[in-house]
């Protein structure tokens, strides 16, 4: 480390101290007020204030949660654009979840939005960003976690979204044009004061099933109802019995729930409602493996003499990892933590919508371990208060890092990045094409 770059560390450090007592207020407030995809009403609203208060204005839809904002050095070099992820998930048994929504911030995406806010306020303020040219975008996107989907595709129908994760459904509307390059942080899964460094994860599929029977008295005349519970319920089986054939080197998961299985004990169940994920390393094996997951649900409904529609959507593509931009994350938490406190991720069975976004404009999600409990689990939380120091921290200095000498890293970055789609058009084509309805037998 030398010269201009060694300077800025310092200095976002100092900084960072300074606006430490508002980054976690801002990450206090938002993880107690948790908010499902696309419904980040209250949150996107602080958030906004936040950004007023330290005099920017951001760019918002009326139609979809989410925001950007930029600043621009008006010298010459690539956009970095710093992204938060504001949605939480539903755990009803979690202590701080929402009593009625059951949504809850166990996935630590409250952490998320926080650094990214605190980041770009350190390097504004800090007067840092100035000194390496360029442009810094703050990006707070909805909906990562893929859930609730059966309203979303009703969203999707009526034409107010497009897509089922948030990333893809602002890339689609240009948030991201004209970044070069995307850095993210994720509160991670230990208490360590490690950084991860995320490794590949599985892409997927969601289905949205309903099976259609008819109804009759149970008890008095079932003979001439046709129970869609127990299409449902072959069809699952049938499903479990192909696990068998899934391939273990692609890391297949499937798991479905029933959302709806009956109305009343005493009346044959006419509609009954799944809803799964199919999900594997490469989407050549999500599709193929989607395909049976639809033969599954057909066969229980041809056993029964019933219907069943299947709702499918692109979920979210794997996630590759940009090994040019992993290496940058290495050097910088190098630089700020000292050697040998972080290390490079395997292969996750979950998934990001990150792997949508990485498809088109390189990009990066660390992991910062300062958390205790079980990923989604009713035990997570943040262990310590240092994560609010780090992870602005880290984010800044990737930003000064990649603008440095030119943007030199991050031009490396773009040249080494081979994305399956040239821009947000082709890749929006393409999820499109994959969303389908089938009517079975």
């Amino acid at each position: 480390m030398e010269g201009i770059y060694q300077s800025a560390i310092e200095r976002l450090k100092e900084e960072i101290k300074k606006q430490l007592p508002e980054i976690e207020a801002n990450g206090e407030w938002l993880w107690h007020h948790p908010e499902t995809g696309f419904k980040e009403i209250e949150t996107q609203k602080h958030c906004l204030e936040i950004l007023k208060k330290h005099g920017f204005e951001a760019v918002t839809w009326d139609d979809v949660t989410g925001f950007t904002c930029t600043y621009d050095t008006k010298k010459p070099g690539p956009c970095i654009a710093i992204m938060g992820e504001m949605d939480s998930l539903i755990c009803y048994t979690h202590p701080d979840s929402n009593s009625e929504t059951g949504a809850a911030h166990a996935c630590g995406h409250s952490v998320q939005v926080a650094s990214a806010m605190g980041a770009f306020f350190a390097l504004i303020e800090s007067k840092v960003i100035d000194d390496f040219g360029g442009k810094v975008m703050l990006v707070g996107v909805p909906a990562e976690e893929c859930l609730e989907t059966e309203w979303r595709m009703q969203e999707i129908k009526k034409g107010r979204l497009h897509f089922l994760g948030g990333k893809a459904e602002l890339l689609c509307r240009g948030a991201f044009e004209g970044v070069d390059v995307v850095l993210s942080m994720h509160a991670g899964f230990r208490n360590d004061g490690t950084i991860s460094i995320v490794g590949s994860h599985n892409g997927f599929t969601s289905k949205n099933v309903t099976f259609k029977g008819r109804s009759a008295h149970a008890a008095a005349d079932p003979k001439n109802g046709i129970n869609a519970l127990y299409m449902a319920n072959i069809a699952l089986n049938a499903l479990n019995a192909l696990r068998e054939t899934f391939s273990d080197n692609e890391t297949v998961r499937v798991h479905p729930i029933i959302t709806k299985g009956g109305t009343v004990v005493n009346a044959i169940p006419e509609e009954v409602c799944v809803e799964c994920q199919c999900r594997a390393k490469n989407m050549e094996t999500v599709l193929s493996i989607s395909k049976q997951f639809d033969n599954a649900m057909g066969a229980g409904a041809y056993a029964f003499g019933g219907k069943v529609v299947i709702d499918t959507q692109l979920g979210y593509l794997p996630y590759r990892p940009v090994k040019e931009l992993d290496q940058v994350a290495m050097q910088v938490a190098d630089d700020i933590l000292g050697k040998g406190k972080w290390e490079q991720g395997g292969h996750n069975c979950g998934s990001t919508d990150l792997g949508d976004l990485n498809e088109v404009i390189p990009g990066i999600q660390v992991f910062v371990n300062y958390t205790h409990g079980v990923h989604h689990a009713a035990d997570y939380r943040i262990a310590d208060r240092k994560i609010y120091e780090i992870s602005p921290l880290f984010l800044a200095v990737m930003t000064c890092k990649l603008l440095d000498n030119n943007g030199e890293l991050a031009k490396k970055v773009k040249e080494a990045h081979k994305p399956l789609f040239a821009n947000a058009q082709g890749y929006c084509n393409y999820v499109k094409a994959l969303a389908t309805k089938e009517i079975l037998p």
